[in-house]
């Protein structure tokens, strides 16, 4: 969920698609509607929730980030996520191996 699905109404989010349909000389205003309804709600959000910090996985990065990019560049994502989600798996499976199997210490 992007940060503007969890705080705008779904009528805002219309209206900022509708935007560029209607006539030229309403569509200033409508704008500048629109982002002074985005920061009472933004402010609104961060009142009432505390800010949290996802973690800093970059699979889970890169998935969030596909969904607002056009579609030939959504296989690249979906190929680094991959590339990510593989590496960490490989790191586990790593560290797992080296834990099963303790460094000898000399006396």
């Amino acid at each position: 969920m992007t940060f503007d699905e969890a705080i705008l109404p779904k009528e805002l989010q219309m209206m900022k698609a509708f935007l560029p349909f209607l006539p030229a000389s309403m569509q200033k205003m409508l704008a500048i509607y629109i982002k002074w309804t985005e920061l009472q709600k933004t402010i609104e959000y961060f009142n009432r929730n505390a800010p949290v910090q996802q973690s800093p996985d970059m699979g889970n990065l890169m998935k969030c980030m596909k969904g607002l990019l056009p579609p030939e560049e959504q296989s690249q994502i979906e190929q680094f996520a991959d590339m990510f989600e593989n590496m960490d798996m490989y790191r586990e499976m790593f560290e797992g191996f080296s834990s099963a199997f303790p460094s000898e210490q000399k006396e």
